[in-house]
């Protein structure tokens, strides 16, 4: 796919003035093109508005691109943030934090749980039922170096439910934006919220999302990133990205992010075009994937698309991301956590069942290493 002369132009146009504000280039973008027609741009539509030029905002942060990973329970750590980011992937969020172990003082003095230096912008994600917890795990963290916080009011993990947290708290409004003032109150950075379409499909769970919604864009909330299923549903069918482009028509100037079921990377631009979104957020679709990231940017840059990893470059990558994985834990906590990845890693390999079988039994980084050697070789071995 070319890169569109309009585009090429505006962003020669770009580096010629250096730094502006955004109203500045507002100004430059109206004299220079009164209106951007790309016909030929066809996965974009027909109009390029002057959000999606500069990508995605997020309060006082703007990404060149409109995705960034997900938090994902279990899997989001620093290993796979800054291999993401290796990717093209220009922001992460990581994996959800209890508020009230936050609290402690001693957890935030642990490596794993603060920001790498090289990872910034970097969001952390945060699940609680009580607004003062919520306030201090916020500032703690934004003291620690996290770039924005993100309130997470849509697991819909049994455990989580059980007590109150999560998606349970869509069925209660009036806590939500509690938490939601009593954070927005205590740091001065982006405040997301990760929201599902409702508890269920019931008027009421209904009534309720759409309160939350409005009264949070009342209290200052900077961004929305909905999944499109209910808590209900937890992952089973398809997201429902009808009802998040519901959410965009219903409040056009507000940051609405979709989140589930973006595996594909056409497929996921398409659902930006069709849907109105501000942008996108990859969670399970990253797992084990991080090349997704590159084809995303290479969708949006207009730029072709690479062919899919080979084998030796599938080795690289797991052996990479190893490394950062034992970086931050001790070797035997390490190899058991990076098992569930190498599961996810096996999926392109063409003897797969061989490769879980050979490489699911070791249990030093020696075995790991060998292992991946043996099957990702430059060539599939025969069984």
């Amino acid at each position: 796919m070319t890169l569109p002369p309009v585009r090429m132009s505006l962003r020669a146009r770009l580096a010629e003035h250096g730094n502006l504000s955004i109203a500045a280039v507002s100004e430059l973008v109206k004299h220079s093109f009164r209106a951007l027609v790309l016909p030929s741009w066809e996965w974009y539509g027909e109009l390029l508005p002057m959000e999606r030029l500069l990508g995605l905002k997020l309060g006082n942060l703007r990404l060149d691109v409109p995705f960034f990973q997900a938090s994902l329970s279990g899997y989001s750590d620093y290993a796979m943030r800054t291999l993401a980011r290796r990717f093209g992937c220009p922001f992460a969020l990581t994996d959800v934090m209890l508020a009230k172990s936050v609290a402690h003082p001693q957890v935030l003095a642990k490596a794993c749980f603060r920001p790498g230096p090289d990872e910034h912008p970097v969001g952390a994600q945060i699940l609680g039922k009580t607004p003062a917890t919520m306030a201090k795990a916020a500032r703690d963290l934004v003291a620690a170096g996290y770039d924005a916080i993100d309130l997470n009011f849509a697991c819909p993990a049994p455990k989580v439910l059980r007590r109150g947290r999560g998606g349970a708290l869509l069925n209660c409004p009036d806590t939500v934006i509690e938490i939601l003032k009593a954070v927005r109150d205590s740091v001065p950075c982006p405040v997301l919220m990760k929201l599902r379409i409702g508890t269920n499909r019931t008027a009421q769970a209904q009534e309720n999302f759409w309160e939350i919604v409005t009264r949070s864009l009342e209290h200052g909330v900077d961004a929305f990133v909905i999944h499109g299923r209910t808590v209900a549903e937890r992952f089973r069918g398809k997201a429902d990205w009808d009802a998040l482009a519901a959410v965009k028509a219903r409040f056009p100037h507000a940051t609405v992010i979709g989140s589930g079921d973006i595996f594909d990377p056409a497929a996921a631009v398409e659902l930006l075009k069709r849907t109105g979104l501000d942008g996108f957020v990859v969670a399970r679709g990253a797992i084990g994937n991080p090349w997704i990231f590159r084809d995303l940017r290479c969708l949006w840059e207009g730029r072709p698309m690479p062919p899919p990893p080979d084998l030796a470059e599938q080795r690289l990558i797991m052996l990479e991301h190893l490394d950062r994985v034992l970086q931050g834990y001790p070797e035997k906590v390490g190899i058991s956590y990076f098992r569930k990845f190498m599961m996810y890693y096996s999926r392109r390999h063409p003897q797969r069942k061989q490769v879980v079988v050979s490489l699911i039994g070791a249990k030093t980084r020696a075995e790991v290493e060998a292992g991946i050697d043996t099957w990702y070789n430059g060539e599939a071995r025969h069984a």
